[in-house]
C-alpha cells in the first residue's frame, strides 16, 4: 500500500493549477502563412519572454494546429525553466556542475561521462571555488581556479578539459538563468605552470620478435594448450584494430569468404558512479571514420582460422572471436593480462597493444602502400580531415624499425638518381 502525504499532492495540484491559468493567459501570436516550395507554411512568432534560448525566433508547421501545439510545448518548457531558476538560484557552482553532468548523461558517450565525472570529483566537489554561489561567480573566481589546477601537478590537455566541464555546466546554467554569465570562457591558462606531458617512448614490434612470438604461440597451445587467446596479438598486427574493436568482433562480421571484416562496435570501460563499479559493454566505434570494412591478408586469415581452432578444442561455444572462457566478450583487462604473461613466458619484452597498430601502419607504409589508404584502414581517412588524418597517422603511428639491410637497400634504390659511370660523369635524372 502506497502513503501518500497530502500536503505534497496539494503542492502538486497547485502548481498544476497556476500552471494551468498561466498558460490560459498567455495568447497565441497571429499565425500566418507562406509558400514554401510546392507547400505552404504556417508559421509564428516566439517572444523573448517565452523562448527557450531567451531569443526572439520563429516557429513553423504545415499547419495551424501543428503551430500552435509547437508554441504551447515551448512555452511549457521556458515556464519550466523560469521554475527551475526558482528552485536553484541559490546553487552553488559544484551542484550546477553536477546538474550539467546529470542533464549531459544521455548525451554523450558513458566513458566520456565517466571521465567527466571523475574530473568534477577530484577537482571541483568540494573545493573551496565548488561551495560559491553560482550567481555570484566573476572572472577572478574563475582566474584563481584555474591556477590552483596550473600548479605543476596536472598536465594542461587536462586542465583544459576540466575548465571545458566547468565551461559548459556554467552555458548550462546560464541558458536556465541560473546564472547571468560565464565567466570561464574568458580565462587563460598558461601552459608553461602545466605539468610537463611524459615522451613515452611508442615503438613497434620487429620482425624477429614477431616471428618468436609466433612460434612461441604454436608451441604453448599445441604442448600444454596455454595462452589460447594469443593468436589476438597477431590478428592485430595484421589488422591494425584497435583492441577494444577486436574484443567487440563477432564472426557474423567476418567474412572469410570474400576476406572482409566489418568494424562496428568496439569495446568501452568505465566507472558507474552510480554504482561504483567498473562496466565493460560493446558501443559504436571511437568515431565515425572507425566504422570501416577492412581486408582480410594472408597474414591474418591464418591467425583468424587458428584463434577459430583453438576456440573449438576448447569446447568454447561463442559468437565472439576472441571469447572468455564462458563464451562471452572478454575483458580488455584479462587479454592485457595474457599478452603479459604470453610475451614473459616467450621471452619477449612486453609491448602494449597500441604496439600492433604501430606496427601495421608502419609495415604498411615501409612497403609502399599509399598514405590515404593507410588511413582509410585504422580508420583515419575522410575526405574533410584527409590531411588531419594523414599527420595523424604519420606522427603518432609511423615508427621507423631497426633494419639495417632495408634501409640500406631502400638508400641505395633512392639514391640511384645520382649515379656516376667510370669516367666521373654525372648522370643526370629527373625527378618524376
Amino acid at each position: 500500500m502506497i502513503n501518500l502525504d497530502l500536503e505534497d499532492v496539494a503542492d502538486v495540484l497547485l502548481c498544476k493549477t497556476q500552471e494551468e491559468i498561466t498558460m490560459s493567459e498567455i495568447k497565441i501570436p497571429k499565425i500566418n502563412s507562406r509558400q514554401k516550395g510546392l507547400q505552404i507554411q504556417f508559421y509564428t512568432t516566439v517572444s523573448a519572454k517565452y523562448s527557450e534560448t531567451g531569443k526572439r525566433h520563429q516557429i513553423t508547421g504545415a499547419s495551424e494546429k501543428e503551430v500552435q501545439k509547437k508554441f504551447r510545448k515551448e512555452v511549457k518548457r521556458a515556464m519550466a525553466g523560469q521554475m527551475d531558476f526558482e528552485k536553484h538560484k541559490d546553487d552553488t557552482v559544484e551542484q550546477v556542475v553536477e546538474m550539467f553532468l546529470e542533464f549531459a548523461k544521455g548525451d554523450i558517450k558513458k566513458q566520456t561521462h565517466s571521465r567527466y565525472y571523475r574530473a568534477y570529483v577530484n577537482y571541483v566537489k568540494g573545493s573551496s571555488f565548488g561551495k560559491i554561489p553560482a550567481r555570484k561567480i566573476k572572472k577572478y573566481h574563475c582566474d584563481d581556479f584555474i591556477r590552483t589546477l596550473t600548479n605543476g601537478t596536472i598536465v594542461y590537455s587536462y586542465v583544459c578539459q576540466i575548465k571545458c566541464i566547468v565551461s559548459q555546466a556554467f552555458d548550462y546554467a546560464c541558458d536556465r538563468e541560473i546564472m547571468s554569465w560565464n565567466f570561464m570562457r574568458k580565462v587563460k591558462i598558461n601552459e608553461d605552470r602545466c605539468k610537463e606531458q611524459e615522451n613515452k617512448e611508442l615503438g613497434v614490434w620487429e620482425d624477429d620478435e614477431i616471428n618468436t612470438l609466433q612460434s612461441g604461440s604454436m608451441a604453448c597451445w599445441n604442448k600444454c594448450r596455454k595462452y589460447r587467446n594469443s593468436p589476438a596479438l597477431f590478428i592485430l598486427c595484421g589488422t591494425g584494430l584497435r583492441l577494444g574493436e577486436l574484443l567487440a568482433l563477432k564472426w557474423s562480421k567476418v567474412d572469410l569468404e570474400h576476406r572482409t571484416i566489418k568494424i562496428e562496435r568496439t569495446q568501452t570501460e568505465y566507472t558507474d558512479y552510480d554504482t561504483n563499479s567498473k562496466i565493460y559493454e560493446e558501443s559504436t566505434p571511437k568515431n565515425k571514420t572507425s566504422r570501416r570494412t577492412i581486408v582480410i591478408n594472408d597474414f591474418t586469415y591464418k591467425w583468424l582460422m587458428e584463434q577459430k581452432r583453438r576456440t573449438e578444442q576448447a569446447g568454447i561455444e561463442s559468437e565472439y572471436v576472441i571469447p572468455a572462457n564462458s563464451g562471452r566478450m572478454v575483458k580488455e583487462s584479462s587479454i592485457t593480462s595474457t599478452f603479459k604473461a604470453f610475451c614473459n613466458y616467450v621471452g619477449v619484452e612486453y609491448k602494449p597493444s597500441h604496439t600492433c597498430r604501430r606496427s601495421y601502419v608502419t609495415n604498411c607504409l615501409d612497403k609502399g602502400m599509399k598514405l590515404a589508404l593507410v588511413s582509410k584502414n585504422v580508420g583515419h581517412k575522410n575526405k574533410r580531415r584527409c590531411l588531419i588524418a594523414k599527420s595523424t597517422t604519420l606522427n603518432t603511428y609511423y615508427k621507423c624499425k631497426n633494419d639495417y639491410e632495408d634501409n640500406l637497400a631502400m638508400q641505395n634504390e633512392i639514391f640511384k638518381i645520382y649515379d656516376f659511370n667510370l669516367g666521373g660523369e654525372q648522370v643526370e635524372t629527373m625527378f618524376a
